[in-house]
């Protein structure tokens, strides 16, 4: 019987951080293309929705820089 070989903490983590820095890539295009909004078609739904989303990654940087509800 032959074992599938196991991944690595140092593989499993290198793999996620891959991910992470290819979802904040794509983040970084998707905020940067809300700006194409003209003013005049701006509407509260795109405030709520760039608002939201700067709730998310502020709780995201909270956690990684130990601030907010995760300062010691």
């Amino acid at each position: 019987m032959t074992t599938k070989p196991q991944r690595t903490a140092l593989e499993a983590y290198m793999a996620h951080h891959a991910a992470a820095l290819a979802l904040l890539a794509r983040i970084t295009v998707a905020i940067e293309n809300h700006d194409d909004v003209p003013a005049e078609g701006l509407h509260w739904g795109h405030v709520g929705d760039i608002a939201e989303t700067e709730q998310q990654l502020q709780r995201i940087a909270d956690r990684l820089f130990n601030e907010g509800e995760y300062a010691d």
